[in-house]
């Protein structure tokens, strides 16, 4: 069986690539989940996907590295 590697680098292009990926697709779901046209079980579907999208979403955020204007420092969050 494989494994996965626990660290790996990507480019920047590469995680904005991903990000707006995942933004899409939450938007993709959220458009269904407000449609009345699909069931109940449909909603509750999209609406859990959603739920574990956000996650992704906010970890790729937070491997940024910020600076802080005032005092010109890294500022690591996460």
């Amino acid at each position: 069986m494989s494994t996965y590697k626990e660290m790996f680098k990507l480019n920047l292009k590469v995680v904005d690539f991903i990000k707006r990926g995942v933004r899409q697709q939450i938007s993709h779901l959220s458009l269904l989940e407000a449609s009345i046209q699909h069931e109940v079980a449909e909603t509750t579907n999209h609406h859990k996907k959603i739920i574990e999208l956000m996650p992704v979403l906010g970890n790729l955020d937070n491997q940024k590295t910020r600076y802080d204007l005032k005092y010109h420092t890294e500022v690591t969050l996460g």
